[in-house]
């Protein structure tokens, strides 16, 4: 039987991808249980096209969080209050199935791996909406995310697909 994803978990991803998740992923052998959920394995939907989650199947059953995470940095020299000014100027616009969805943006906080990015010190937050179960309906669904930071826009977007209890990524866990 697949363990089911609960509100817990998707509210950690949200809340722990640059601090502790990320070092938990890092640093133990245990990457299921991280909350960074950098492998998709704890209902993170992430909207770039070409990734783990473009045309990913997830289960009807488990709680989800659609998100997108922005991190900034540089050298030593690098402060949090040049990461909060950027970063402050960063607007997120997502839609799922046409519909425009409205997100949460955690605090700006101080992002513990920057090497992985090749950056010495480096600050992030993230944007998304935790779904319940029955935000989502079985089928295939659109996710579009416009970025808008200093005048320049960027888009993209996935499909993903909820598949229901006893099928697919409801067994497959």
């Amino acid at each position: 039987m697949a363990q089911r994803i609960t509100r817990g978990d998707a509210e950690a991803v949200l809340n722990a991808f640059g601090t502790g998740g990320r070092v938990i992923l890092r640093k133990g052998r245990a990457a299921e249980a991280a909350p960074a959920d950098f492998f998709g394995s704890h209902g993170s939907i992430r909207p770039f096209r070409g990734s783990l989650w473009d045309r990913a199947h997830f289960c009807a059953e488990d709680w989800h969080v659609i998100l997108i995470a922005e991190i900034d940095g540089g050298d030593k020299s690098f402060s949090r209050q040049q990461a909060e000014a950027n970063l402050g100027q960063v607007t997120h616009h997502f839609t799922l199935d046409g519909a425009v969805l409205s997100t949460t943006r955690t605090s700006i906080s101080t992002f513990l791996n920057p090497q992985a990015f090749g950056l010495e010190e480096a600050y992030y937050f993230q944007e998304g909406r935790i779904m319940a179960p029955e935000d989502l309906a079985v089928g295939r669904h659109e996710l579009s995310l416009t970025i808008v930071d200093a005048g320049r826009t960027f888009r993209d977007g996935i499909t993903f697909f909820i598949d229901p209890a006893g099928s697919g990524a409801c067994v497959n866990q």
